[in-house]
């Protein structure tokens, strides 16, 4: 009978050194947190940052679709965090915030077509799971952000990078619209194709559904913080963001969410918004769009 055991205990603490060890690397900010390899990985590491990490000195946190989620939370100013999900939408992050004991100063929520998809409730089972909740906030390599894979992908794709003092110049000759101009430009075109479509009822009727849930959300979380909610939209390329779909959209929007009951941020000055698919702001446009949000939320 000794030799069953041992085969097993010797793995088994072999596997416990080496997470030891890797526990130690992680707690002494040795190894670097990734920000996800994969757009699903970014959206676990950004929501279990929420509700896992200690943000007590967090000023605002954001919440959205991809359009959001184009916006870098450090592009707005400092103490301000992005559950903005890539393919997700408002309730999501909504949810998150409720379910948390943090109690942000200011939620700057996501109001366009996006909040017609429905809650991730995969992800927030994973969030808060009744076991690995536990695990993952005081193991930290229990978490996305560690995993080795993604750890080693996060090293070599950041290695030698400095893009810090880039120009916008410089950052927008790496842009789809500069490096290969005729599939941006289908891109836009397609956009722009599928915009100009009016908003079918049962369109009408799913965002009327979602937007009762996310008035459900924001009473809930307003009930129990002193929290700042501000609602707002994305800046599109032009020609897309003038079409009769978005036209409807913001005319609903304003309709389910009224001004008087709810706060709009107001819109930034007018300008042509670049992209390189007619919807998602190419990088230096939303830098500018993070600055205009942290002017007019943060007193930048």
């Amino acid at each position: 009978m000794k030799f069953p055991v041992r085969s097993i205990l010797r793995p088994l603490l072999v596997f416990l050194f080496v997470m030891s060890c890797y526990q130690a690397l992680v707690s002494g900010g040795v190894l670097p947190a990734a920000d996800g390899a994969s757009l699903n990985q970014t959206n676990i590491v950004k929501a279990q940052r929420y509700v896992y990490l200690n943000n007590s000195d967090l000023k605002m946190v954001m919440v959205g679709s991809s359009l959001a989620a184009n916006i870098n939370a450090k592009d707005i100013g400092e103490g301000v965090q992005s559950i903005a999900l890539a393919g997700g939408a408002t309730q999501t992050g909504l949810e998150i915030i409720k379910r948390s004991p943090v109690e942000p100063p200011i939620i700057l929520a996501e109001i366009n077509y996006t909040i017609s998809r429905k809650i991730d409730s995969e992800l927030l089972d994973s969030l808060y799971h009744p076991v690995f909740y536990w695990v993952r906030r005081y193991l930290p390599i229990m978490r996305e952000e560690y995993r080795p894979v993604s750890v080693f992908i996060y090293y070599l794709k950041n290695r030698g990078k400095q893009d810090k003092n880039i120009s916008k110049e410089e950052l927008d000759k790496r842009e789809a619209r500069f490096l290969t101009p005729e599939l941006s430009k289908r891109g836009i075109q397609m956009a722009f194709d599928a915009e100009s479509q009016p908003l079918s009822e049962k369109e009408t009727e799913t965002i009327k559904k979602e937007a009762a849930l996310i008035k459900s959300q924001i009473a809930d979380i307003k009930k129990n913080s002193k929290a700042r909610l501000v609602l707002f939209d994305i800046p599109m390329e032009s020609r897309v963001d003038d079409t009769l779909r978005r036209k409807q959209i913001r005319a609903l929007s304003k309709q389910l969410f009224p001004p008087e009951s709810f706060e709009w941020l107001p819109p930034p000055p007018p300008r042509e918004w670049r992209t390189n698919d007619g919807i998602h702001l190419i990088r230096s446009d939303s830098i500018d769009f993070a600055k205009f949000l942290g002017g007019n939320l943060l007193g930048k």
